[in-house]
């Protein structure tokens, strides 16, 4: 394929990508804003479902810890009537140590049955809150998402269907090529521009007479303005190229 055809290519790319452009500027940010109300529910999410793990954990911890305690006072009441049998001050002493123990530990146990049951009201408080705030989060999401679909089923068709030319397109066009055409476009919007009036269309340089006639003699070349780097086509090249492209897209 010739570079002039390469360069017709290039520019109907462009064409392309402009159409692109005012799609995805219709839909405005509201992608972007779908995405973020989506990690505001996930964080939520979250931590709600971190609240519920915590709640889990004391509801388990207060069932295991009566259990417990019903479990101390049986081995202290076996305890208090063996001091009843025994034949010495010395098994007297060691099954009265093992009474205090017993009393001791159970003391501890219930002191944080109290604790972890203003903890668990806590946390079911928090629980409630945090279900508020996802209700509040999925709503927000719902309602964006459904203004996002609104929009893009009237551009989505539109936008599909650029989309694959776009791609058709590159297929076509050299890779170094299309290279240089996309790191243009990260710095000029439109990466390739027409001749107007002895300048360039994009930065309004004055482009010198000799090389406006080697542009239109020499088409195996391509040239671009020394000025803004943007890709400088012919008009008639333009002509052509837009003709096509409209009669393609009605």
């Amino acid at each position: 394929m010739s570079m002039n055809d390469q360069i017709k290519l290039l520019f109907r790319l462009s064409l392309i990508d402009q159409h692109l452009d005012e799609l995805r500027e219709e839909l405005g940010d509201l992608p972007v804003q779908v995405k973020q109300l989506e990690d505001v529910l996930e964080q939520k999410l979250n931590a709600l479902s971190e609240t519920v793990e915590k709640i889990k954990e004391i509801e388990h911890l207060n069932g295991t810890g009566h259990v417990t305690i019903l479990e101390l006072n049986d081995k202290e009441t076996k305890l208090s009537s063996q001091q009843f049998k025994v034949r010495n001050n010395k098994e007297f002493d060691a099954i009265t140590k093992q009474i205090e123990f017993i009393k001791n530990e159970r003391a501890e146990l219930e002191e944080k049955l109290r604790t972890i049951g203003v903890t668990d009201e806590n946390l079911h408080a928090t629980r409630d809150a945090q279900q508020a705030e996802v209700n509040t989060a999925q709503q927000a999401l719902n309602d964006k998402r459904k203004e996002l679909e609104v929009m893009q089923g009237d551009t989505g068709e539109e936008l599909k269907k650029f989309i694959n030319q776009r791609l058709q397109t590159i297929a076509a066009i050299d890779d170094s090529l299309e290279a240089e055409y996309e790191r243009i476009r990260t710095f000029h919007h439109e990466a390739i521009v027409s001749i107007r009036r002895d300048s360039c269309s994009g930065c309004f340089s004055a482009i010198p007479s000799q090389r406006i006639m080697e542009m239109k003699h020499n088409h195996d070349k391509m040239y671009t303005c020394e000025n803004c780097g943007r890709i400088l086509v012919t008009e008639d090249v333009i002509t052509e190229v837009e003709t096509a492209f409209e009669e393609e897209n009605g």
